[in-house]
């Protein structure tokens, strides 16, 4: 009962009290009591800061776009983030029928959310867009061996490959493989936002624009990844501070990414100081145990990239900071430590005119803010450097803790394979191909050789990793596996209640 309707009853009470001492009258029956009225039902809503740009899979990069586009699409293939182990999802088996086919089987009554059927003909034409886009920083790279995709009935996709890669599974697994109706997507132009994007995934999107995404359950799909949950709300966050108050008054359900640091610190002393070992409203910290890579990328469009000792110079500067000594973060079979990493470099001295780099980082990503700060100032103890910090346009260096596409060593590695240097083309081509062509003690030293050769060219510069930001509110569980093959949250995994 809220506290006016409280204080009004006693206030009542006591009115009644008083006149019946002073009159002495009879009392008469007491007045009917209103029931207080009850909490109005919300949808479940999961908040985080950043921003939405698209539903569409094939040109989907940023962190938020990538959330939606994991529940709402499926892909052939699955990659378990906890494992790496690659599972069917849309498929019911994909195998390798000769050295260079592999072949995928679809279940009947695959639908998409709009009621069309899924056959064969929208894999193949969900693939080919997806190459054709060939959308930079995108997964797609991982489908390069791909020579022809055969659809022999509705049930079958073939796919011919030009060499035997180990790792189209993988590849099919990804974001950019995701299964879109060819009967609503154009082929050659982007889903505007504005339009509702039909998949086949556990969760339809009822509505979508920039400040949210509304999501129902989608009754009829068929896969491993099951929603529960009827309604999902992802409602953006203007900032830190609106998520540190949402945590307060406990107006959301979760919040994904989104506290600063100083913020988060002080909700996880709040849950440590609790009996309960959660916030005042029932928050708590999910584990997501060294989740967070935080990576510094030369852009492939920078004319400064060329300068090597410049790059080394950027790569020396962060040593003593730095805490990641590889492309591939620990936990990842085939991490092999490449970086340097503590004590006190010697700095390369930089000849000619003063270097102004640019730096960017994603003003909705925790703390990127004072961490390019600090990177900045670590930068600039370089002779005849200064950094500019920008977030939109171009920049020389970019500063980033996206995940990989799929959490192997390949999958890690694509950011530095996927923009070689003209002098190491051909040696990351041959050892890429030994890694996707050849198994167990012959694959380990191509990938060792490969994080080895990242550390020399310096384009990807590995800088900490750390624990991911997922607080749940009271009665929220996630279950089975959380994540999609490129760690981003799946809503199929929320429980509430």
């Amino acid at each position: 009962m809220p506290a006016e309707r409280r204080r009004a009853g006693l206030l009542s009470c006591l009115a009644t009290l008083v006149g019946l001492l002073v009159a002495g009258c009879t009392p008469t029956a007491p007045p009917t009591v209103t029931p207080s009225a009850t909490a109005t039902p919300h949808d479940f809503t999961l908040g985080t800061s950043g921003p939405i740009h698209t539903a569409d899979p094939a040109v989907a990069l940023a962190d938020t776009d990538v959330l939606i586009a994991t529940s709402v699409f499926q892909r052939l293939m699955l990659v378990l983030p906890s494992t790496g182990e690659l599972k069917p999802d849309a498929a019911t088996d994909c195998l390798f029928t000769s050295p260079t086919l592999y072949e995928c089987t679809l279940p009947k009554g695959l639908l998409f959310h709009n009621g069309d059927e899924l056959t064969s003909s929208d894999v193949k034409f969900s693939v080919q867009r997806a190459l054709r886009f060939a959308t930079p920083g995108t997964a797609i790279s991982m489908l390069t061996s791909l020579k022809r995709i055969d659809t022999p009935d509705p049930l079958t996709v073939r796919f011919q490959l030009s060499y035997a890669d180990n790792q189209i599974g993988y590849g099919l697994a990804s974001l950019s493989a995701s299964l879109v109706d060819e009967q609503t997507f154009d082929p050659d132009t982007a889903l505007p936002l504005a339009s509702l994007p039909v998949g086949s995934g556990p969760y339809a999107v009822e509505v979508i624009d920039d400040t949210g995404v509304t999501f129902t359950r989608f009754p009829t799909y068929v896969g491993p990844l099951v929603g529960v949950l009827e309604r999902i709300r992802l409602q953006r966050l203007a900032d830190s501070v609106a998520g540190e108050a949402a945590i307060s008054d406990g107006s959301l359900d979760m919040i994904w990414r989104t506290l600063e640091p100083a913020a988060l610190q002080r909700v996880d002393d709040e849950i440590t100081a609790s009996t309960t070992h959660t916030t005042a409203q029932g928050f708590t910290r999910y584990a997501l145990s060294g989740s967070r890579v935080t990576r510094l990328l030369w852009s492939a469009d920078s004319r400064l990239r060329a300068n090597a000792t410049l790059r080394q110079g950027v790569s020396k500067a962060l040593q003593q900071d730095r805490t990641l000594r590889s492309v591939v973060p620990v936990g990842v079979e085939g991490a092999v430590e490449a970086f340097d990493a503590g004590g006190r470099p010697k700095l390369p001295s930089l000849k000619g005119d003063r270097i102004t780099l640019t730096l960017a980082y994603t003003p909705s990503a925790p703390g990127a803010a004072d961490l390019a700060n600090v990177i900045r100032g670590r930068i600039e103890e370089l002779d005849k450097v200064s950094v500019r910090l920008v977030t939109s346009g171009s920049a020389d260096l970019i500063l980033t803790d996206s995940l990989a596409w799929v959490n192997t060593a390949m999958g890690w590695l694509q950011a530095f394979t996927d923009s070689p240097l003209a002098g190491s083309q051909t040696r990351i081509a041959q050892l890429q191909l030994l890694a996707r062509t050849t198994t167990g003690t012959q694959r380990l030293p191509a990938l060792g050789q490969l994080q080895q050769l990242a550390a020399v060219d310096a384009t990807v510069v590995p800088v900490s990793q750390t624990d991911g930001i997922l607080l749940t509110g009271q009665g929220v569980v996630l279950v089975g596996e959380p994540f999609g093959s490129g760690g981003a949250l799946g809503l199929w995994s929320i429980r509430h209640g």
